[in-house]
């Protein structure tokens, strides 16, 4: 069983699996926000993600007695059901759905010059440190990388959600995929190898990008 697993969740899941409704409740809070940021990642859409959050866990209540403590954490086994959803998803929409078309008012703003952070809420203005100008550019640039992921591979665009974007550990990352370390490390090194060869002909340049990467060892 991978080192990382909480001993709580653990317990959760076996109090889940005969029908604890406060277990459940406690699992939900526990990883909610998680779940959702991912499949925002992942989609690129906060109402895909928020229906990819409700089946990923209406799924969890019908499977956690499949759920077994040898093979893998609680946390691998539940975005493992969140993973075979998107793939639903996916495949009914056939295509990838960019951000810029139909997600202008939450990911670039509503009126209000926020960045939305991906967990249903939206950071403080920016002091007064930041012109209007350098938000303006630092929102473009932020966008013109989301754009970028969402046509990543699902196998590079997964590492890169996890370790770059929610600033997960290799180990973390390693223990949510399911996958050895040294596969979320070689996957990275060649997702942000793309996604800078994507980026380079904008004024996002590499040097700045490159800065802001790098899971936590």
């Amino acid at each position: 069983m991978p080192e990382l697993v909480e001993p709580r969740d653990i317990e959760l899941m076996r109090r889940l699996s005969s029908g604890d409704e406060g277990a459940f409740l406690e699992f939900y809070r526990r990883y909610q926000g998680g779940v959702y940021r991912y499949a925002v990642h992942m989609t690129g859409r906060p109402e895909a993600a928020a229906d990819v959050v409700q089946e990923t866990f209406l799924t969890l209540i019908r499977q956690a007695g499949k759920f077994d403590e040898e093979k893998g954490a609680p946390g691998a086994f539940l975005y493992g059901i969140a993973r075979n959803h998107i793939r639903k998803l996916q495949e009914k929409e056939s295509r990838y759905v960019a951000l810029g078309e139909e997600t202008d008012d939450v990911y670039v703003g509503n009126g209000t010059g926020r960045n939305y952070n991906g967990n249903g809420h939206f950071p403080a203005m920016p002091g007064n440190s930041e012109t209007a100008l350098e938000g303006l550019e630092r929102s473009e640039a932020i966008q013109m990388l989301r754009d970028a992921v969402l046509t990543l591979p699902e196998h590079y665009r997964e590492p890169i959600t996890m370790c770059d974007l929610e600033g997960k550990s290799y180990e973390e990352a390693s223990a949510l995929m399911a996958c050895p370390v040294g596969t979320v490390r070689s996957r990275l090194n060649r997702a942000r190898s793309i996604l800078l060869e994507k980026l380079r002909p904008s004024h996002v340049t590499a040097k700045p990008l490159g800065s802001r990467w790098g899971g936590r060892e």
